[in-house]
């Protein structure tokens, strides 16, 4: 049997030559077919405790916080926040019950601070620890840029801090954790506290090793049901344990638990299709959102950090008709209990679950190595295409000065170099501007209107047919390559990535057709459906879609104030889904275009 890179083009049954465009589109709707596919029964799993020293924690509880207690503790909250003393008030309240309470400054120009607590475990020196946070403001269900008071989270975490304080089941420490401005002063504590930043304000104690946590946001003091925040700073994941720990907890104590405030019912209650409709809306948007690479909650600095951690946000949407009453303080209050004396059970990180998964439903997920499968299926088509320009190139008869040899074939042409280069030194030239002008959808549309007139302002790519072929060879490798690579790093951005660039490949190959309508054509779907605006345009409304759950109009000014805040946060938590949309993906976007107005000389 011969080495696939000993093939030659006749090699290839003459029936391919003529059907290789039906495969390829095949290939790639077989693929989109089968991530929708992942929804069913038959391809996703059920979630399973893969730790055992994680189940204790499920069977038994041994605290009471009785509704007076949390009561007092609200209302001495509410004052510290009407007098604006609220790091004091929460300082004090920790010291009164035999914790240690500390603060730090966000930074040295600022009044606003960080309060933290430590219950220190009274059997084992401070080897570990577990850690609670509850910021002091949370966003609002209804808009995530207002935010309110989380009185209800703040109140929970004290008041466990001050049931489990000299516990003697307690072997690990218990980090209370109050951020001011959310994620921003959740980063300032990670860097102090692992000192990561030379300029940061060192603390003044610290716990033993972080193994994981819960943030808690709430910013009612009633709610119905608890949605599970789990997206981590591009495209981490907390380990799937944690997530089924949280499940578990809830659905024994009867508390509704929902993905993206999407709630199915696995009852047979709940008719099938509207189950393969929430499960749908809850992979597209668990798809959607861990691409762009920015958290829902302040775990997602946590996760950078690799503790395993997840926000619990309190809903206020109803997940039944019959649901009239909220969630009682004594089941929420076992839920954080038992989720702590599970992880106080552990005596190693969390590594025996998954880390590469896409939730169905909050009993439901897919693995790693079936969601690959439709990726691969959508990028097939670039790899058969380049397999066969390269075997194109060589023939195994006669051998010229002029000619190239490798392993016993010859190349059919000679070599060019030079225009190959500049045409990709352009294109990558002009894409590399997108990462030096203000992130604002103006300047985008400046930019890519520049580029779109770039074939006339520019000299085309002129070559022979042969060169041309080997050019898109070397654009169909890279774009495997990448895909390939960001594929390992953040699957959601890959697959979007794969959506949006194997129909350029394909239009950018028919334009070497010699047919002036044939090229128009295509130029017109790169200056329209295959352009990387229209296509953002599209993945916001998308999104936005599937969020609402209802029919909505597009918006302009809604996707420029929602680019807006995603540059501000992107920025804030370092995440490179921005570098790498501007330094690989538009620029093989670009390089696919100019090749439409391809010369042949």
């Amino acid at each position: 049997m011969p080495l696939l890179s000993n093939l030659l083009a006749k090699d290839i049954p003459q029936t391919f030559y003529k059907l290789q465009l039906h495969v390829y589109a095949s290939f790639f709707f077989f693929g989109l077919l089968g991530f929708i596919y992942l929804i069913s029964p038959v391809v996703s799993r059920r979630t399973y405790l893969s730790e055992n020293a994680l189940s204790p924690g499920l069977v038994t509880n041994d605290i009471f916080i009785s509704n007076e207690q949390i009561r007092q503790i609200i209302g001495q909250l509410r004052t510290g926040y009407k007098e604006k003393n609220i790091s004091d008030v929460i300082q004090s309240m920790l010291l009164e019950h035999g914790i240690e309470a500390y603060k730090q400054t966000l930074d040295r120009n600022s009044t606003e601070e960080n309060i933290y607590g430590i219950v220190r475990a009274p059997r084992l020196a401070s080897t570990e620890s577990i850690i609670l946070v509850a910021p002091l403001h949370a966003r609002l269900q209804s808009n995530s840029q207002q935010f309110k008071a989380n009185l209800f989270g703040i109140a929970h975490t004290l008041a466990i801090g001050f049931a489990l304080n000299r516990k003697p089941y307690m072997a690990k420490d218990i980090i209370l954790l109050f951020p001011a401005q959310s994620e921003n002063g959740t980063r300032v504590w990670l860097d102090a506290y692992f000192n990561t930043k030379p300029d940061s304000i060192p603390l003044d104690a610290h716990a033993g090793s972080i193994q994981a946590g819960l943030a808690l946001e709430f910013p009612h003091e009633k709610f119905y049901s608890i949605d599970l925040r789990h997206n981590g700073i591009n495209g981490q994941l907390p380990n799937l344990d944690l997530i089924n720990t949280i499940v578990h907890l809830c659905d024994k104590n009867s508390i509704p638990a929902s993905f993206y405030d999407i709630y199915i019912d696995l009852s047979s209650n709940e008719l099938y299709i509207e189950y393969m409709k929430k499960s749908s809306r809850t992979l597209l948007i668990n798809t959607l959102t861990l691409a762009i690479g920015i958290p829902n909650g302040v775990h997602g600095q946590f996760l950078h950090y690799r503790i395993e951690m997840i926000t619990l946000y309190g809903s206020l949407t109803k997940r039944d008709q019959y649901q009239t009453s909220p969630v009682t303080i004594r089941a929420f209050d076992d839920v954080i209990e038992g989720f702590i004396r599970s992880l106080n059970n552990l005596l190693e990180r969390f590594h025996q679950s998954f880390f590469f998964y896409l939730h169905i439903n909050r009993r439901n997920f897919v693995s790693i190595a079936t969601y690959m499968i439709p990726l691969g299926l959508i990028v097939a088509p670039a790899l058969l295409r380049s397999l066969v320009l390269y075997m194109s190139f060589f023939t195994s008869s006669g051998t010229s000065s002029t000619m190239y040899i490798t392993h016993g074939r010859t190349m059919k042409f000679d070599m060019n170099y030079s225009s190959m280069f500049l045409e990709i030194l352009e294109c990558v030239a002009l894409s590399y501007v997108l990462i030096w002008i203000p992130m604002k959808l103006p300047y985008l549309i400046i930019c890519q209107l520049t580029m779109s007139v770039s074939p006339i302002l520019l000299r085309p790519f002129r070559s022979t047919e042969r060169q041309f072929d080997y050019f898109q060879f070397i654009l169909l490798l890279t774009g495997s390559a990448l895909l390939g690579c960001l594929s390992l790093l953040n699957y959601s951005m890959a697959f979007l990535a794969a959506c949006f660039l194997m129909p350029c490949y394909l239009f950018a190959g028919c334009s070497k057709f010699n047919h002036s309508i044939v090229k128009l054509f295509c130029r017109f779907l790169f200056l329209t459906i295959l352009n990387p605006l229209v296509f953002l345009a599209f993945y916001h409304y998308l999104a936005r879609l599937l969020m609402i759950g209802n029919f909505i109009l597009p918006n302009f000014n809604q996707l420029s104030n929602d680019l807006d805040i995603y540059i501000a946060s992107y920025r804030l938590y370092n995440a490179w889904t921005v570098d790498v949309v501007c330094l690989t993906i538009v620029p093989i976007w670009f390089l696919l275009y100019r090749s439409t107005y391809w010369i042949q000389i």
